[in-house]
C-alpha cells in the first residue's frame, strides 16, 4: 500500500505541475487525469486472467460496445440534440465513447456556486484486465491510515524525499516554472480530498457482472465479468438513483453481448 501511495502521490505532484494534457474539472482539478496517470504506472496484477476475451476485444471499438441507438433506447433522449465523440488518449484501457444531449437540465457543478445548464451524458470505457482482488481493492472506500500514509508520502515528495522518479521530475519541473511550494501545497490537499470523497461515494450493486460498483459522487458503475472490466458514465438527471438505475440497464446489455 506505501509503494502505491508514492506513485500516487507523484501524479498529484504531476497534476499540479500544470500538465495540459489532462482535462481539468469545472473546479480547476484534474481528478480523472491524476487516477489515469497513477493507473499507467502501477503493475498489471498477475492475476488478472483477462478471461473475457470477447469484452476485452471491444477496447479499440467502443462504439459498438455502446451504440447510439442503445444510449437513446435507455434515455428516451432524441438524437436530434445528440452529440457523439471517442475519446482516444494514452492506451485502449483509457478510450471512451460518449454521447451527449442538450436537453435543458440544470444542477450544481461541484467546486461552483449556483446552478448551470448541463449536458445530459452517458460514456463508456475502461475496458481492461482486472482480477477480482485488484477490482475490490480499487473501488472501496479509503481508510482513514491510507489519507494519513497519502497525505505523508506527499509532504515527502514535496522535501524530494520519496525516491520516486515522477514525482523528482514533476518538482524540478515547478522549480523551473516558478510555482511555489504553497500552490502545489493547496492544489495537491485538494486533490487528495478529491480522492477522498470520490472513494466514499461506492457502493456494491449485486447482481451485475461478477462484481460492480456504483460511485454516488461520479454517477460511474464499473463491471467486472471473468477478468475484464467496463465502465459506464451516467449523468442524465440530477438524482443519482436515477442514473444508477439507468447505468445498470445499459450494463445489463452491454455483458449479453459476450454471454
Amino acid at each position: 500500500m506505501k509503494k502505491y501511495l508514492l506513485i500516487l502521490t507523484a501524479a498529484l505532484v504531476w497534476a499540479c505541475s500544470g500538465n495540459k494534457e489532462n482535462t481539468e474539472t469545472p473546479g480547476g482539478i484534474d481528478v480523472e487525469g491524476a487516477i489515469k496517470d497513477a493507473e499507467s504506472r502501477r503493475k498489471a496484477d498477475p492475476n488478472a486472467s483477462g478471461g473475457n476475451t470477447c469484452l476485452l476485444d471491444y477496447q479499440k471499438k467502443l462504439d459498438q460496445l455502446l451504440t447510439a441507438d442503445m444510449v437513446t433506447r435507455a434515455t428516451e433522449f432524441s438524437e436530434n440534440v445528440m452529440d457523439s465523440s471517442y475519446l482516444r488518449i494514452m492506451g485502449p484501457a483509457y478510450h471512451e465513447v460518449s454521447y451527449k444531449f442538450k436537453n435543458g437540465r440544470k444542477g450544481k457543478v461541484r467546486g461552483l456556486t449556483g446552478e448551470f445548464e448541463l449536458k445530459d451524458i452517458v460514456a463508456a470505457g475502461s475496458v481492461k484486465p482486472m482480477s477480482l482482488t485488484q477490482f475490490e481493492d480499487s473501488y472501496r472506500v479509503i481508510t482513514e491510515e491510507e489519507q494519513k500514509l497519502a497525505e505523508e508520502s506527499f509532504n515527502d515528495a514535496m522535501e524530494g524525499k520519496t525516491g520516486d522518479k515522477k514525482a523528482d521530475e514533476a518538482m524540478d519541473k515547478l522549480e523551473k516554472s516558478n510555482v511555489s511550494k504553497e500552490t502545489v501545497k493547496k492544489s495537491g490537499g485538494a486533490l487528495m480530498n478529491a480522492f477522498k470523497e470520490v472513494s466514499e461515494g461506492y457502493r456494491e450493486e449485486k447482481g451485475l457482472g461478477d462484481a460492480a460498483r456504483w460511485n454516488t459522487v461520479t454517477n460511474r458503475m464499473t463491471v467486472l465479468q471473468n477478468g475484464v472490466q467496463f465502465e459506464l458514465v451516467v449523468e442524465i438527471h440530477n438524482d443519482t438513483e436515477k442514473n444508477r438505475e439507468t447505468a445498470i440497464a445499459i450494463a445489463k446489455e452491454i455483458l449479453k453481448k459476450c454471454e
